[in-house]
Parts: structure tokens; C-alpha cells; sequence
């Protein structure tokens, strides 16, 4: 089995490298020249350089069975020319390799998201959508790149299957994760309102679960599956999970109305200062003071899905992670 992983020295991309490795793969990992690869230390990754917005500058090494398309941007303040040219221009490029290769790989996997079903909203599913989030670039041109590998897979005979992500946490997370522990250090508040609601929380293992499933389970093409944990946490438990080892207690709770209020003065900062980019906004207070949770039983019942739920483990995991990076200089 040799895959070829883009986006491999990501958060996501070198977790699947790390996860796809130990169980004997052999992973090939396109990355930028100028990429940091950290989070690849240590691994027998094959690298190959390259930049999937230059079609010219990279191409797939002979022998790949499987491709694991994982290169993205993730954002939810990105404007849409870059989220053109970072997310659907990237899957443009990688078909356009993948038509030229002598054999056609065995499956082609798409990491998406499952904003593309929405968000507020119980059980999302493409059958229920929740709160649609296409007023977020970063979603509208996710599900434009859907839509292409999917009419790539119909005309092209490419096996495409697509993994959509809930919320992905956990090591190696250098954004979120490490933003989040370094708010903790700094007694911020990250609780808004009373906490209660529960989101689609995705253990990054869970991911690579699935991912692997994804790969081998024959008789699926075409088809696009939601990963999430089963039991899922409330915002206030996964943020009070991370303040309580990181020795910090909440005791005061920001209001709904406070955090709204707190992003409408930082999007007045920038409209004055364009190139100022606030840490809350509209659409992140909302995420965390509404529930969201995703119908994962397709993904159970069709790739053998077993989602593993001790959140406890899986939070001292993404803050043990931290602390070593910490300790090692990596993080300030």
C-alpha cells in the first residue's frame, strides 16, 4: 500500500502520515518548499516537494495505490479569492495529475467538512441540514470542490470518497489546540454563555479511524461520510477539560450578549485596520453558544466505524502534547 498524502506536514495530514505508518504503509507526503515540518519529525515519510497551485512544480510518484487529499485552508474569515486558490484550485491541479497517472489509484480520499451540511441545528444530515454556514467562503468553495471530484469520479472513473470532519481536535493541532491552552495560560475566558451546548467534536484518532475504513472499504465510491466522536461534549466541558489541567478555573462567565458584544467592537477595529484579524466574531460566538451535532450512524453502518469517546484520555492527550512542545522550546 503507498499513499500519497497532500497537506502531509498539516495538523490533519501528518496525523494521517503518523497514523497510515504504523500500520505498516509506505506514505509519500507533498509538501511546500517552504513548509515547516515539524509535525513530520521523526517519521519516515518519502517527501516530495511541491506546490499544488503550481500543476508544473510537483507530481505523483510512481507506484501510488491510494491519495489522501488533505491540503486546505482552514478558515472562517478567508475571502473568497483565497479560498478559490486554496481550496478548489488545489482539487483542480491534483486531477489533473491524477488523469496522467499510468494506473489510477485505488481510492481517492477527500478531507472535507461538515460545515457543508450546516451547523445549529440536531442529527445534521444531508437528509436534515442544519443552519447553512455558506456565508463562509471557506464552506461555499468546500462544496464546490465536492461537487468537482464527484463529477470527476462520474466522468473520470476516479473512486472518490469523501470524509467530512466535524470539529477536529487534538496533538500535533499547533492552531487551535495550541491557541486555546495558550488562552488558558493567560486566565482568558473561553466559555460563552452557559456553556451547555454540545458540537461535533472529532478526536483527530477518530478521524484516522475512519480515514483508514475509508480507504479499504471496497464498494463505496461516490459516497461522502460524516466522522464526529458518538458522545459528544458540550463547549463548557471540552473548554473547562483544558483550563482545569492547565490549573485554571473559569469563575467568571461571559454572557452570550458580552461575546456578540466583544465581536461587533473587534470587526469595528477592523474595518478601520483591514489588515487586523480578530480572534471573535459573529459566527464563533454562535458556534459555541448553539448546538450541533451530526448523524454519524451511514459512517458506522458503512465503513465499520467504532468511534472512541473517553474525552477525558483524549484531552489530557492534546494537553500532554502541548506541555512537550512547550518544554522543548516550541511554543512560548
Amino acid at each position: 500500500m503507498k499513499v500519497f498524502i497532500t497537506g502531509a506536514n498539516g495538523y490533519i495530514g501528518s496525523s494521517l502520515c503518523r497514523y497510515l505508518l504504523a500500520r505498516g504503509w509506505e506514505v509519500h507526503g507533498l509538501v511546500r518548499r517552504t513548509s515547516d515540518l515539524h509535525n513530520l519529525e521523526g517519521l519516515t515519510v518519502r517527501i516530495h516537494t511541491g506546490d499544488l497551485r503550481d500543476p508544473a512544480s510537483f507530481k505523483i510518484p510512481p507506484g501510488i495505490t491510494h491519495v489522501i487529499h488533505s491540503a486546505s485552508i482552514v478558515s472562517d474569515t478567508a475571502g473568497d479569492a483565497t479560498c478559490r486558490d486554496n481550496i478548489y484550485l488545489l482539487a483542480v491541479n491534483l486531477a489533473a495529475k491524477l488523469r496522467t497517472m499510468p494506473q489510477p489509484p485505488q481510492r481517492l480520499l477527500y478531507i472535507s467538512t461538515a460545515l457543508v451540511l450546516g451547523y445549529n441545528g440536531l442529527d445534521i444530515s444531508e437528509e436534515r441540514p442544519g443552519e447553512s454556514a455558506m456565508f463562509l467562503a471557506y464552506t461555499r468553495y468546500k462544496v464546490k470542490t465536492e461537487e468537482f471530484f464527484r463529477q470527476q469520479w462520474r466522468e473520470q472513473g476516479i473512486p472518490l470518497v469523501i470524509l467530512r470532519p466535524g470539529d477536529v481536535y487534538g496533538p500535533y493541532d499547533r492552531v487551535s489546540c495550541a491557541q486555546l491552552l495558550r488562552g488558558c495560560e493567560r486566565k482568558l475566558p473561553l466559555i460563552v454563555g452557559p456553556g451547555n451546548c454540545r458540537f461535533g467534536f472529532c478526536y483527530i484518532d477518530n478521524l484516522c479511524q475512519a480515514m483508514l475504513q475509508a480507504l479499504t472499504r471496497p464498494g463505496i465510491e461516490g459516497r461522502a461520510y460524516t466522522v464526529t466522536n458518538g458522545i459528544l461534549p458540550t463547549w463548557g466541558e471540552f473548554f473547562s477539560g483544558l483550563q482545569r489541567r492547565m490549573h485554571f478555573r473559569q469563575r467568571l462567565r461571559v454572557p452570550a450578549w458580552g461575546g456578540y458584544a466583544l465581536a461587533g467592537v473587534l470587526r469595528g477595529v477592523q474595518f478601520l485596520f483591514p489588515h487586523f484579524v480578530p480572534e471573535v466574531n459573529y459566527y464563533r460566538i454562535r458556534r459555541i453558544t448553539t448546538e450541533t451535532t451530526y448523524d454519524i450512524s451511514r459512517t458506522i453502518a458503512d465503513l465499520g466505524y467504532q468511534p472512541d469517546d473517553q474525552i477525558e484520555r483524549q484531552i489530557d492527550e492534546i494537553v500532554a502534547w502541548y506541555l512537550r512542545e512547550k518544554k522543548n522550546g516550541y511554543f512560548t
